[in-house]
């Protein structure tokens, strides 16, 4: 016989690739993991896990249990759901993960619009990067995302994903006060050679940085190598260097850093809400989803 808390336990172990990064999640021994796996696999009277050392590997018939039980999961919040607004309130509580120092500028709006519209409807905010939200939706740790997609065109959704693109914004050289660029209308990568920069080589924003000046024919000198886009902008702000950010990224209102347009720079800020596919229907996920769009169509982005 199938239980859930077997089946969260193989979505664990297949998320993480092994036992013991399982058992840190879910709080159990490594021991009472495996005993699980094994009392799971026999009711499933086939092997789901390849065990090889350290590491395991899902089977296929392990894949296709896991795409049941992201079902039976939306399912079981679906009657929760059900059972909670049977006062005709929307309740219960979201976990929603935000770059608090570099997020959409959407971000504060809208949350503070859920909490005021919502006050049965508990949410904790949890601190995350771009590239780290996808997976944490998927794993359950998050319920909803909201964050910066860096693209040449608006992204698709990722496989399990239901993604909805907010409005986007284009990115700008941030230079400080008395650059000799401060003053032009517009530059390009091949103008910033001599430059030193200050940007992160391990996140999308700063992969395009480097892409674009591979492109111009250099290597940037990057003076540092800062991930969030606040503290490379304070940075700029005390001169030691210059950075690439979404226009509608604050910069400060004392003057003391400048946006410049970057000729063929067609890599756009894409901000994006994430949900688990197959959740958006319920009453707390749609609340977010509809507070969040409001928000967005009332700022500068570019719909």
């Amino acid at each position: 016989m199938l239980n859930t808390d077997r089946l969260l336990v193989l979505r664990a172990v297949a998320a993480h690739g092994s036992i013991a990064a399982a058992a840190r999640e879910l709080g159990y021994t490594r021991s009472a993991i495996s005993q699980q796996m094994s009392a799971l696999e026999r009711a499933a009277g086939a092997a789901l896990l390849i065990r090889g050392g350290n590491t395991v590997t899902v089977t296929p018939l392990g894949r296709k249990l896991l795409e049941h039980t992201e079902r039976i999961l939306v399912e079981l919040r679906a009657a929760e759901a059900t059972l909670r607004q049977a006062d005709g309130q929307v309740s219960g509580s979201l976990r929603i993960g935000v770059a608090f120092r570099e997020g959409p500028p959407i971000m504060s709006t809208a949350l503070t619009h859920i909490r005021q519209r919502y006050p049965q409807l508990e949410i904790t905010l949890a601190a995350v990067t771009d590239e780290q939200a996808a997976e944490e939706i998927r794993r359950g740790h998050l319920d909803a995302a909201i964050v910066s997609r860096f693209e040449t065109r608006e992204p698709e959704a990722e496989q399990g994903l239901m993604e909805w693109t907010l409005g986007s914004d284009a990115l700008r050289l941030c230079v400080p006060t008395g650059h000799r660029l401060a003053t032009t209308k517009k530059t390009a990568f091949a103008d910033l050679v001599d430059e030193g920069w200050v940007v992160c080589q391990a996140n999308s924003l700063g992969r395009w940085v480097l892409r674009h000046c591979a492109d111009a024919g250099y290597r940037p000198r990057i003076v540092a190598s800062v991930h969030d886009v606040a503290t490379a902008i304070g940075l700029v702000n005390v001169g030691w260097g210059i950075t690439v950010a979404p226009e509608l990224t604050p910069i400060g209102g004392d003057g003391a850093v400048v946006h410049v347009p970057i000729d063929q720079m067609n890599v756009r800020r894409y901000s994006t809400l994430i949900v688990r596919d197959g959740e958006q229907a319920l009453p707390e996920v749609s609340a977010v989803v509809t507070a969040v769009h409001k928000a967005a169509a009332a700022t500068d982005l570019e719909q």
